[in-house]
């Protein structure tokens, strides 16, 4: 074989120009190192000169890189001679690990000359008169893992005045480059079919994995590492399972590593990047140099595989590898700092030349740039396990976590490798005690009552004072109490008692409030509907109800009804007349207070029917954590959504059992900024509850510090964002906000967030929804139903006293969501499935993470559409922000973005785009962004997504937008989207 000299140089191999040019975007922190434990006496200058006199035999480590004028690439120079860099230190410490990794770490901060050389460092630190530690250290393009081994065993062997076994000259390693380089260019049979091996299985490449507790970050920062040590008795079974299936403790270990990326990112196929030694020919058993690749291992994990099997599928993926792999090119790899990669060694024991005995105490190989990287250590009693890591993707808090859960994980699965690995726990009994039971510790009394027996309390208490208001009408606590008294004997004489259904089809008054006290305390159920649903939708929710109530200009809103009709405005004297006085109380806690209708997938709506004592617990919690009973004069509670949802009842309650009085704002006035800042200029707001994205739509305006309440901002059904909370602290706001969740399915909310500095510090772009209210639950469990680890994504899971009595006259879709509670000590105990996604953070707080069916497939790619809408809420100019995924003539999922925009910004489209490019996998970047003067709101307000435009209707939308700025184009812009009937119009 004959190498090639060009300008002087030698072209690269195959490796090192992949190294070469994966480094140059890359930290600085790629290294080999290895440091040997020395016991004996040691002449450090005769040391010194056999390190030099051994970088002088083999050309690799007299080599530097040299580039041309206008070259990307490098060549390699060989020198006559290039001694080590050489240093000695004293230090006093008897726990040598330690500081062979400190010693290791300092000289990896030091950046080579890789023109001038040397790019081989010993260091040489003496502990005591006859124990030291010799450090090496080589630029990861001179020397790979086996090089290290081999190098620092021949120096102890020619510091004792052995000869070397391999004394011959060695393989000149640009020989190997050169064959290397030849290979991989070549055409034979074997080439090609090596060739295609590897293009078949690259083709297969799936996106690098993303860990749930992983940043993102533009500037990748050194690499950390964190070292776990398994003990002898796990050892040991680890090493009868690796030889019942014939095969290493090494691959075991990969196999539990590989299961536990699995488990912790949902993803059943990815690859995995192993170090391979490289040296299968003779010739390269002992040569010196950059010979061993990372290739990529796929890895297929269904979740009903057992470990067992896993096991076996990696050992032969890793043999089939082995037989291709000079034939890998390793610029086709996963050489970028997004990959995952695991790396082995067996640590041999004690060992003596001459006068000194010596073992090795560390290994440290930084070669490929990788994000996170596992490196097995295997010594004669245990086994040492270095997880790598960038610090500024990964928090070490979460590397120790991920340790620990690596350990749990393998140690079950060689108890038993016939686990599934979908059924191998992840936490010790201590984590799995603290988030199943510590963090649900919620247990707190509350009255044992009907709700409305609460609000007559407070008409003892405080009759005079006004309950509720609706614009310039309002009622008394008397008042309000004799008008439904009277109502509710109507109503008994309609036959209304305990769970019968009366339906309530009323604007936003206060004889609403009136109808829903009186259906309350007659017995009975108020079923509320919303005015503006069609007469379809009406009829279904009139399914079982006995009364309705509503007023004469909505008749002609009421379908075919064969109940009892009564309007609150043209029927008085059927009801005027009766008893002011309280009506005896015939409904039990455990009897219905409501139901409250919700979408449901398969086109018919669900009734979800709530319990007395489930409003009571939430209502009585609420009015605690709010300290309400503190304020003398009772507060002003705003309820800006209808009855027939979860949000409309937030406040009503909490308001009534308390003394405060309760604001029903009409649709008009809730969705006008105006007039809202007008209406809390004549009564001030002190709590107000409201939808994100209805509140940022109202933030819009001139006077956006007169939307806020005084005292409590609670914001409830749907994500709340970083950007939101920092729009609300700029107007003034002198109200705490409260980050609310809770599906109706468990009564109005059952976590909660008040926010602090914490939130506001935080990198995330939304805010924790916070931790169980009183007597609640909170589970984040995977698809076996089993907790899974902080940090990690799970589908969340409610139980305790929220939880209703399921969906009227649905038992079968009751038994598929409210399943019964696997760690509750009664029972008859159930959870309800949300459907949501979540995970927990260390605290204990829980971070909402999007729905599951907002986890769509696109282009084979799982992707959460809520990761996507919060880049895009942290994108300048944006205000709001929808992602969808939507079939296009093909039946093929598309991305969908929707935005608005701030009107002072010139926001694209096109340069969304290729901002979300810079944070986001090509397959996450919307292909539409869709630019709007404003999203669609449900009469909750909630975002319409339903109502959300087509593509294409705005596929002209995708040029600079450039608003108008002086009054002249202000006018004509007003006047051509009036023509145009289009949201807005550019000056250009």
């Amino acid at each position: 074989m004959t190498e090639t000299l060009v300008n002087g140089g030698y072209f690269l191999s195959p490796q090192q120009k992949n190294l070469w040019l994966a480094q140059q975007g890359a930290a600085k922190d790629s290294r080999s190192q290895i440091a040997f434990l020395l016991k004996g006496l040691v002449e450090a200058e005769r040391l010194r000169s056999v390190i030099n006199e051994t970088a002088s035999h083999y050309e690799i480590l007299r080599t530097v890189f040299r580039r041309k004028a206008g070259m990307k690439i490098p060549f390699q120079v060989i020198l006559d001679r290039c001694d080590a860099a050489w240093e000695m230190r004293e230090l006093s410490s008897t726990n040598y690990d330690q500081v062979a990794q400190e010693l290791l770490e300092a000289e990896a901060t030091k950046e080579f000359d890789f023109e001038r050389g040397p790019l081989v460092r010993a260091l040489l630190a003496k502990l005591d008169t006859e124990t030291h530690i010799l450090a090496l250290t080589f630029s990861p393009l001179c020397a790979d893992s086996y090089s290290l081994r081999k190098l620092g065993i021949e120096i102890l062997r020619r510091y004792a005045g052995h000869p070397n076994p391999a004394e011959s000259e060695p393989l000149r390693y640009v020989q190997f480059s050169q064959w290397q380089s030849e290979l991989l260019e070549g055409g034979d049979t074997a080439a090609r079919d090596g060739k295609a091996f590897w293009s078949e299985r690259m083709r297969k490449a799936t996106e690098p994995l993303n860990l749930p507790f992983e940043r993102k970050s533009e500037v990748m920062s050194g690499m950390q590492s964190l070292t776990h040590i398994l003990e002898a008795p796990t050892l040991s079974n680890i090493e009868q399972t690796a030889a019942g299936s014939n095969t290493s403790v090494a691959v075991v270990v990969l196999t539990a590593w590989q299961s536990l990326l699995s488990r912790l990112t949902t993803r059943a196929r990815f690859m995995t990047g192993v170090i391979f030694n490289g040296r299968e020919y003779e010739e390269l058993s002992d040569a010196v140099g950059l010979i061993a690749k990372m290739l990529p291992i796929p890895v297929q994990l269904e979740k009903d595989f057992r470990f067992l099997e896993i096991l076996g599928r990696t050992r032969d993926a890793l043999a089939e590898a082995a037989g291709w792999q000079e034939y890998f090119d390793p610029s086709a790899v996963l050489g970028t700092e997004s990959s995952v990669a695991f790396h082995s060694t067996i640590l041999p024991g004690w060992d003596q030349v001459g006068g000194i005995e010596f073992r090795i105490l560390q290994e440290q190989m930084s070669a490929e740039p990788c994000k996170l990287r596992l490196f097995c250590a295997q010594g004669e009693s245990r086994l040492r396990l270095e997880i790598h890591y960038h610090g500024s993707r990964f928090a070490r808090e979460d590397i120790r976590r991920l340790a620990q859960q690596l350990e749990v994980l393998l140690e079950a699965a060689v108890a038993n490798p016939q686990t599934a690995v979908s059924r191998l726990p992840l936490m010790s009994e201590v984590e799995r005690e603290r988030i199943l039971v510590e963090w649900n510790k919620t247990e707190a009394a509350y009255p044992a009552e009907c709700i409305h027996k609460l609000f007559e309390q407070q008409v003892a208490r405080v009759p005079d004072r006004t309950a509720v208001r609706c614009e310039e009408k309002s009622l008394s606590y008397r008042e309000l109490n004799e008008q439904s008294n009277r109502l509710a004997h109507a109503l008994r004489k309609l036959g209304v008692g305990p769970d019968s259904l009366v339906a309530v089809l009323l604007d936003r008054s206060v004889e609403m409030m009136v109808a829903v006290l009186a259906i309350l305390k007659a017995g009975g159920a108020y079923v509320p509907l919303n005015t503006d649903n069609p007469k379809a939708r009406l009829q279904q929710q009139l399914d079982g109800v006995a009364v309705l109530l509503t007023q004469l200009d909505l008749l002609t809103k009421v379908p075919e009804f064969g109940g009892e009709t009564l309007c609150l405005d043209g029927e008085q004297t059927k009801w005027n007349s009766k008893s002011s006085e309280n009506p005896e109380l015939t409904a039990t806690p455990e009897d219905l207070a409501y139901v409250i209708y919700t979408s449901g997938s398969t086109g018919v709506p669900k009734g979800v029917a709530v319990r007395h004592r489930n409003l009571v617990n939430y209502a009585w919690f609420i009015a605690k954590e709010l300290k309400l009973w503190d304020d003398i004069e009772g507060l002003q509670f705003a309820s800006v959504s209808t009855l027939a949802s979860d949000l409309g009842n937030t406040c009503i309650y909490p308001a009534l059992i308390s003394g405060g009085c309760l604001h029903l704002l009409p649709y008009e006035v809730a969705t006008d900024a105006h007039r809202i800042a007008l209406y809390q200029d004549r009564y001030p707001i002190d709590v107000l509850k409201i939808v994100p994205s209805h509140l940022a739509a109202l933030l819009n305006s001139a006077r956006p510090e007169k939307i806020l309440p005084r005292k409590y901002l609670i914001t409830g059904g749907e994500t709340l964002t970083q950007k939101l909370v920092s729009k609300i602290a700029a107007s003034d706001a002198t109200c705490q906000i409260i980050n609310h969740y809770g599906p109706t399915e468990t009564t109005v909310g059952s976590l909660i967030r008040p926010l602090g500095g914490y939130e506001c510090q935080r990198e995330a772009a939304n805010i924790p929804i916070g931790r169980p209210i009183a007597n609640t639950r909170v589970y984040v469990l995977d698809e076996q139903l089993q907790p899974v680890p902080v940090g990690v994504t799970g589908e969340l899971y409610i139980a305790g006293a929220g939880v209703t009595a399921g969906y009227l006259g649905q038992p079968e879709r009751t038994e598929e969501h409210f399943l019964v509670d696997p760690f509750a000590t009664t029972a008859e105990a159930r959870m309800y499935r949300t459907g949501d996604m979540a995970r927990y953070l260390e605290d204990g707080n829980v971070e909402f993470l999007g729905r599951v069916d907002d986890q769509v497939k696109v282009r084979g790619f799982r992707i959460e559409l809520g990761e996507i809408e919060a880049v895009l809420h942290r994108q300048p100019g944006v205000k709001q922000a929808v992602v969808l995924a939507r079939e296009d003539e093909e039946h093929e999922k598309q991305l969908v973005g929707y935005v608005v925009a701030d009107r002072e910004q010139n926001v694209a489209a096109e340069e969304l785009r290729n901002l979300l490019k810079e944070q986001l996998p090509e397959y996450m970047v919307p292909t539409a962004l869709i630019l709007l003067e404003k999203l669609p709101l449900t009469s909750n307000g909630k975002v319409d997504r339903m109502a959300l435009p087509k593509p294409e209707e705005f596929a002209a939308q995708e040029k600079v937008y450039l608003a108008p700025s002086t009054p002249t184009e202000q006018i004509l812009a007003r006047i051509w989207i009036e023509l145009l009937q289009c949201p807005r119009v550019s000056v250009d």
